[in-house]
C-alpha cells in the first residue's frame, strides 16, 4: 500500500482526536472552574526512536523500518490543561468562592487529596465545609475546615472565615490554598478535581491569590472560539479523508491500466 495513505490517515487520527478534546471542553463550558485541555502538534521525520517518547501520539500506522525517510507524519507531542483564569460571576452565595490568581482549594475524598478551582461550597449535617459531591474543603493543617458558630459567615481574601453578626465576629477556621510549581504534574479526575501525580512535598503556599466571597469562577472555555476550532477541524478531517480516496483510486486506475497493457 502507498505510504501516502498511512500518513494522511495519521493526520486524520490527529485531527479525530483533537475534535474529541474539543467535545469535551464544549461539554464543560458551564462547568464552574473547568479548565480546557489543548494538543500540540508536530512534524515527524521517521525513523522514529523507540525511546522518542512520542509512540502514543504519532500513532504513524506503519513501523519505522518500512517508512520512507523522506517524508514526515503529523504527531502529537504535547497534551496541556490551559489554566488561564475565567470570568467571575456573582452569585452571592456566603459559601461561594471564587479565585483570583493561581492555585488550587485542597479537598478530601474517599480516594485520597484532591485540588479544585471550584469553590461551590456548603455545610454538611457535621458543620463541615464540603463540595457539592461531599468533599471536605480542607484548612491549613490539611484538617477539614468546620464552622460550627452562630451568625453570617465572612471569608475574607486570605480565607479567614469569621462568624457573628458584625460586630463581635469569632474566627472559626481557615482554608487553604495550594499551587505548584510544575502544573504538567496535575492529572484531571472529572467533576473538575485534580489529583496530584507526584508527591504532596510539592505543594506550596499561594499567598498572592485571593477569594472573593459570593463569586464563583466560570470555565475559561469560549464556546465560540471552540466551535469555530471545531469546524476547522472537521474540514481538515474531510480533507485529509480525500486525500486517502483520491489515493486510492489513483492505485485502483494504476492496476487496472496495467493490467489491461499486460
Amino acid at each position: 500500500m502507498h505510504e501516502s495513505i498511512y500518513i494522511a490517515a495519521s493526520a486524520g487520527i490527529k485531527q479525530a482526536r483533537k475534535m474529541e478534546m474539543i467535545a469535551q471542553n464544549l461539554a464543560n463550558v458551564n462547568n464552574t472552574g473547568y479548565k480546557k485541555d489543548a494538543l500540540v502538534f508536530k512534524e515527524m521525520m521517521p525513523p522514529f526512536p523507540p525511546d522518542s517518547g512520542f509512540d502514543a501520539g504519532k500513532n504513524a500506522l506503519l513501523s519505522p523500518d518500512k517508512s520512507n525517510k523522506n517524508v514526515s507524519y503529523v504527531g502529537i507531542t504535547d497534551y496541556y490543561t490551559d489554566y488561564t483564569p475565567g470570568e467571575f460571576k456573582k452569585t452571592g452565595g456566603a459559601l461561594d468562592l471564587a479565585l483570583d490568581g493561581e492555585g488550587f482549594f485542597k479537598v478530601q475524598t474517599p480516594n485520597g487529596s484532591r485540588y479544585t478551582r471550584n469553590g461551590n461550597f456548603r455545610i454538611n449535617t457535621n458543620n463541615q465545609l464540603v463540595n457539592q459531591n461531599g468533599s471536605q474543603v480542607l484548612d491549613r493543617t490539611d484538617q477539614p475546615v468546620v464552622i460550627d458558630a452562630p451568625g453570617a459567615i465572612t471569608i475574607d481574601g486570605g480565607g479567614n472565615i469569621s462568624a457573628g453578626n458584625g460586630l463581635s465576629n469569632t474566627q472559626v477556621g481557615s482554608i487553604k490554598l495550594v499551587r505548584f510549581e510544575n502544573e504538567k504534574s496535575l492529572e484531571k479526575m472529572g467533576d473538575g478535581l485534580y489529583r496530584q501525580i507526584e508527591s504532596e512535598d510539592n505543594e506550596l503556599e499561594a499567598p498572592e491569590t485571593k477569594m472573593h466571597q459570593g463569586f464563583l469562577e466560570n470555565s475559561n472555555v469560549t464556546s465560540v472560539e471552540e466551535m469555530t476550532e471545531m469546524i476547522s477541524t472537521v474540514r481538515m478531517f474531510e480533507t485529509y479523508q480525500k486525500m486517502i480516496q483520491s489515493i486510492d483510486s489513483m492505485d485502483d486506475q494504476s492496476v487496472n491500466t496495467i493490467g489491461r497493457v499486460g
